[in-house]
């Protein structure tokens, strides 16, 4: 199994394996790898839906004027095939700025009707265009403002841009405010995407501010950078899901 699907399962086997000791006693067995794709498929599914931390993410996405023609339509496509791997009771903020920030729709996948939730954010999608110059920073900062504390959620920010900050705040202003950030509010990584004219110096101090991971589209494909985001994010929300096990008071699931 490849991508979101082999991590997630290896998350899944990590956090009901291990070995490790429980409540009373109980101990954790070591899990076989599922021996059908259809069992595997059904672990995948229960985890995202039912048992991961509900995640909240915003999308910071540069539909500045650079961003006409192939890249736009570059952009479409990958989010397209990203809104397949959204999971019940995610929230997903997609925020597309030029000069300054265009909107901010959200939409939370209700277990209910996850349908709907989806097919709201193809629409915001198909309905991204390009003009304006790049406020970077200032759209980042409106990001972590838009989130808040994000309690009991696992929360984080997608940056891409295919240029460099021309508009808005400027690098040392986002630091400024960055580090004036209190308690949960900095826990949020920014995961920036590398793609154009982007300027990776630029993009890695703000991966490397905020605890993210810059992610490079120009050695292969949009959809290709959004699929390991994603993978990461899973990874972050298993860590999270660990020290919540080992915290007091935690309810522990039934294995023995």
């Amino acid at each position: 199994m490849k991508g979101i699907a082999g991590i997630v399962l290896a998350v899944l086997l990590g956090v009901l394996g291990h070995g490790r000791t429980g409540p009373e006693g109980c101990r954790r067995r070591e899990l076989p790898f599922p021996g059908s794709r259809s069992v595997a498929d059904g672990l995948i599914e229960s985890y995202g839906n039912k048992l991961r931390r509900p995640s909240r993410t915003v999308y910071v996405l540069d539909t500045s004027g650079s961003m006409d023609g192939d890249r736009i339509r570059s952009l479409k496509a990958a989010l397209t095939v990203l809104t397949g791997d959204f999971r019940d009771r995610e929230e997903v903020t997609l925020m597309p700025f030029g000069t300054s920030v265009k909107s901010v729709r959200t939409h939370v996948v209700d277990p209910k009707d996850p349908k709907a939730g989806l097919a709201a954010i193809r629409r915001d999608t198909d309905a991204l265009s390009a003009d304006g110059g790049p406020a970077i920073y200032t759209s980042l900062e409106q990001a972590h403002d838009h989130l808040g504390g994000g309690a009991d959620t696992f929360t984080s920010i997608v940056l891409m841009t295919d240029g460099e900050n021309t508009a808005g705040d400027e690098a040392q202003d986002f630091d400024g405010f960055y580090r004036g950030l209190g308690g949960a509010r900095r826990d949020t990584p920014v995961f920036p995407i590398l793609f154009g004219d982007s300027s990776r110096a630029e993009l890695q101090h703000i991966a490397d501010l905020t605890g993210g991971r810059l992610f490079d589209a120009r050695q292969g494909s949009l959809d290709g950078a959004f699929e390991e985001i994603r993978s990461y994010q899973w990874v972050l929300g298993y860590l999270e899901s660990r020290k919540n096990l080992t915290a007091p008071g935690a309810v522990w699931p039934v294995w023995c």
